[in-house]
C-alpha cells in the first residue's frame, strides 16, 4: 500500500491522480507515473498523511499548503524529478523484516549551461 499517492496538475487545468493500484492506462505493465504528461506539468504533489507540493511554473515547495523556495536565482524551464527510494532490510534466512520507502519530489534546470536541482525528502 502506497503512503502517497501523485497528484498532476496541467497547465491547462487537468487533473491527473495516481491511485492505490498504480498502473498505467496505456501500458498495463508499467505505473501511473508512465501516463504523466511531462511537458505539460503545472504543479505536482504527493498526498497522505501531509501534502507536499512542487510548483514547476516558479520553483517553490509547499507543505500543507505553507509556501517556501529553495532558491534565490531566477530560474525558468523547471523539469520534474520524482522518484521512491526502496529499502528492504533481510534476517539471514532472506525472511523480510521491514520494508522502507523514501519519497523525493522537486525539480532541475539549466541556466547558462549549469545544472540547478532541488529535491525534497519525505520519509
Amino acid at each position: 500500500m502506497l503512503k502517497y499517492l501523485f497528484r498532476v496538475e496541467y497547465l491547462n487545468g487537468e487533473v491527473f491522480c495516481q491511485t492505490q493500484e498504480d498502473v498505467s492506462k496505456q501500458d498495463p505493465k508499467r505505473s501511473a507515473y508512465f501516463d504523466i504528461d511531462q511537458s505539460k506539468i503545472k504543479t505536482f504533489s504527493l498526498i497522505g498523511e501531509n501534502t507536499f507540493l512542487v510548483d514547476l511554473q516558479d520553483g517553490h515547495f509547499e507543505v500543507n499548503r505553507i509556501k517556501f523556495s529553495l532558491h534565490d536565482e531566477t530560474l525558468s524551464g523547471f523539469r520534474l524529478v520524482f522518484f521512491r527510494k526502496h529499502r528492504h532490510h533481510f534476517n539471514l534466512q532472506y525472511k523480510e523484516l521491514a520494508h522502507e520507502v523514501t519519497y523525493r519530489i522537486g525539480w532541475q534546470c539549466t541556466k547558462n549551461g549549469k545544472n540547478y536541482q532541488r529535491i525534497m525528502e519525505i520519509e
